[in-house]
């Protein structure tokens, strides 16, 4: 009794030292994770595979994104919020969900387009389901091509800008009255500034919404080959849409790639080798940030370093002083991202 007594104590020691070894050895482990090394920043999070994101008020980003190499589903909708927690919201086992575009509503759900549809799609169910939420209005000409939405945004008053693609014209989609209505674009693949009809549009790939006033990318090609990259304006001017083109290159190593604008109200354009500012006024530019960032994302007993070459971004946001990346595989976060340049350049 006595010896089994001895045996059972001896056990409960070695499995106290062997807790206390493996804690110790975790915590040492997250302390090295967590060591910046010079000119690195810490990013908020790293994760892969984003198409297109959108942030919500509490700064939870949400994502649609391609899987490669995921056995379970091509596309995922996903969430993470400001402390990195990932969640899947909803896989998508449709492929015709590839490289779609996410918006917002006023109450927090979500719309979603693919490139090849006429339809605008909803998040609903708590995001268990993808279900239809509008169908494009047939344009009534018999020489109409089937409605492709290529690019949407929400106007900040529950109407939402989308860009048809293959009938080169903006429409206004009005949840309320269940209906779209025409906006501007001749039908042409041209890039012509005016009114309505008048006005000509090549390839839209980004539109935003500021104080009532659309922003674009539009890109014009022959076959696959760049005739042109304009970043253009939208106003309602006479009680009509005009189109006015702000900036135009042939370049194709420096076409727009995304346009932005900060919380100083500036226009910030991803552009060539990096990003720029934008003077509405004279339309002259300003280096904003470009070359290469080294940053680390720090888990618990793991971390993630990567460089960012800012001349390959596909896409970014910046909402207050957080700063947003996308990369063709990767999606990033930097909170107080001025601050961490600073420090980073000393």
């Amino acid at each position: 009794m006595k010896k089994r007594f001895l045996v059972v104590v001896a056990l409960q020691l070695f499995m106290l030292l062997g807790s206390c070894s493996s804690d110790s050895d975790n915590n040492d482990n997250s302390g090295k994770a967590e060591e910046l090394q010079k000119g690195e920043i810490k990013a908020d999070f790293i994760v892969h595979s984003v198409d297109d994101f959108v942030i919500n008020n509490d700064d939870t980003a949400f994502f649609v994104g391609q899987t490669p190499n995921d056995n379970d589903y091509p596309v995922k909708f996903q969430k993470i919020d400001k402390n990195g927690n990932l969640t899947l919201l909803k896989g998508i086992n449709n492929y015709n969900f590839l490289s779609s575009k996410l918006a917002v509503t006023p109450t927090g759900d979500f719309l979603i387009i693919t490139s090849d549809d006429d339809k605008i799609f909803r998040f609903e169910n708590n995001y268990k389901e993808i279900n239809l939420f509008y169908t494009m209005k047939p344009i009534s000409s018999p020489f109409a091509n089937k409605i492709r939405l290529r690019a949407i945004t929400e106007n900040n008053d529950n109407t939402y800008f989308v860009f048809d693609q293959d009938n080169s014209q903006i429409k206004r989609f009005l949840p309320e009255l269940n209906t779209d209505v025409f906006v501007a674009g001749s039908g042409k693949k041209e890039i012509v500034d005016g009114a309505g009809l008048d006005a000509g549009f090549g390839s839209v790939s980004k539109i935003i919404s500021h104080n009532n006033t659309l922003y674009l990318i539009d890109n014009l090609y022959t076959g696959n080959t760049l005739i042109s990259s304009n970043i253009r304006k939208l106003e309602y001017i006479n009680n009509q849409w005009k189109v006015s083109t702000l900036l135009s290159t042939t370049d194709d190593d420096n076409s727009f790639r995304d346009i932005v604008f900060d919380s100083k109200n500036d226009l910030l354009v991803l552009k060539g080798k990096g990003i720029y500012k934008l003077n509405l006024v004279d339309n002259t530019w300003s280096l904003f940030k470009d070359g290469e960032l080294k940053v680390a994302a720090f888990g618990k007993n793991s971390s993630i370093k990567l460089t960012v070459d800012f001349s390959s971004l596909k896409s970014f946001k910046i909402k207050n002083n957080d700063l947003y990346l996308v990369t063709n595989s990767d999606f990033i976060k930097i909170s107080d991202f001025q601050t961490k340049f600073a420090t980073a350049e000393k």
